[in-house]
């Protein structure tokens, strides 16, 4: 029982040091992932552990590794450069300046924000269940191969914005919009759901290629054999995310990615120079099949019993 609360401790100071040495306040962090300062708080005084969902989000926050984070691989080095080859590091002030410029350009294009008037702030205060809804949403749609991104939840004083106006963004781009016609203690759930109904509808206009890394990066441990040495070796990120944007398009699941890179691969070696339309096209054609499980149900009527 020791052992595990030393345990638990040394991963809550890696996670102090790590949000220190990034300038971030531990509400910043919170405010990144989507969840509350106290959950943060309660990570760093080794009061409890992340959800497994959220590691590769705070690790790639706080520019560490997994390994690291957990406690499975010592401390990396300090990162040589050609200006700085000694990894000598620079004048506090510098790095400071840079932080923060970071954390700046960082937050300026966001691939996920819910972004909401005023009068819908209480909904997202100490006591609202936000933050269990939103751990909740990302292990339902996991389930459903879905990895939800980092999602920024910031209100907005803009005149132009109602009070009880809430947005889903996508670097910049409204993917939903609402006004509710009340606030109240279900306001939270409501909003959470038309952010998941949101993120399942138009998965591809949130798509991005460090964002399909990390899904691949997880398929690699169930499709070895499909995984290695093609992507992104064969098939680059780029590539890959513009093709998969082109068959998500059209209403069709992250779920078959999968089954994308075996015909983009198998498609690739009798035409390296296919473009992603015509790679879409050839995947589109093997999805959308007679015996599709999902194409056979759409076409029956709803059974009411």
């Amino acid at each position: 029982m020791a052992s595990k609360v030393n345990e638990l401790m040394q991963i809550g100071l890696r996670l102090s040091n790590s949000r220190q040495n990034r300038n971030m306040t531990q509400e910043e962090l919170a405010g990144r992932l989507g969840i509350t300062p106290q959950a943060v708080s309660k990570w760093e005084r080794g009061a409890s552990l992340p959800d497994i969902s959220m590691l590769a989000d705070l690790a790639g926050i706080l520019e560490v590794s997994t390994d690291w984070l957990l406690g499975l691989c010592e401390e990396p080095e300090p990162k040589t450069t050609e200006t700085n080859p000694a990894g000598v590091f620079a004048p506090d002030f510098i790095q400071n300046a840079q932080s923060e410029m970071g954390k700046l350009m960082r937050g300026s294009l966001a691939p996920l924000e819910l972004v909401f008037g005023t009068e819908v702030v209480p909904a997202f205060l100490e006591d609202s269940p936000f933050a269990e809804l939103i751990h909740n949403m990302r292990r339902r749609l996991a389930g459903e191969g879905t990895w939800v991104p980092i999602i920024r939840l910031r209100d907005n004083n803009h005149a132009a914005m109602g009070k009880k106006e809430f947005m889903v963004l996508s670097f910049h781009n409204v993917l939903y919009s609402e006004v509710l016609e009340t606030v109240d203690e279900k306001t939270a759930e409501y909003m959470i759901g038309k952010l998941e109904e949101t993120i399942q509808n138009k998965y591809h206009e949130i798509l991005y290629p460090d964002l399909l890394k990390n899904i691949v990066d997880n398929l690699r441990f169930e499709y070895p054999a499909l995984i290695e040495d093609i992507v992104p070796e064969k098939i680059s990120y780029g590539l890959l995310t513009e093709t998969a944007k082109i068959v998500l398009s059209k209403g069709n699941s992250i779920c078959y990615l999968p089954k994308m890179i075996e015909v983009m691969e198998c498609a690739l070696r009798r035409n390296p120079a296919a473009s992603a339309q015509d790679l879409a096209a050839q995947i589109i054609l093997e999805i959308c099949r007679n015996d599709n499980f999902y194409l056979i149900l759409g076409q029956r009527p709803v059974q009411n019993t």
